[in-house]
């Protein structure tokens, strides 16, 4: 069993959408969802993996996969397909295209 340290605030803080991308080769589709208002686009890169975006958040991955509520923001992610819903509403996914 992994050795698991509580989420430290100071570090979740300086999370963008960014840090759990990985430049290099694919595509993936970012849906950003606001309201009434949506935004998608396609970038080049690929997500990084279930076991490094829990070590990240400081989080368990079990089955491969993360459901988990860290910071006020709730937390899903299966391989190759990131949610995040924030406190105010706001959505945003990130999956390969």
């Amino acid at each position: 069993m992994p050795c698991i340290k509580p989420p430290q605030p100071e570090d979740v803080e300086g999370l963008r959408e960014e840090s759990f991308i990985r430049g290099g080769k694919g595509k993936l589709r970012v849906v950003i969802e606001s309201g009434n208002e949506r935004l998608e686009a396609v970038i080049s890169g690929s997500l990084k993996s279930v076991e490094e975006v829990a070590g990240m958040l400081g989080v368990e991955a079990e089955n491969d996969r993360i459901e988990a509520t860290v910071d006020g923001v709730k937390i899903l992610m299966q391989r190759g397909k990131l949610e995040m819903e924030f406190e105010n509403g706001d959505k945003m996914r990130i999956e390969k295209a």
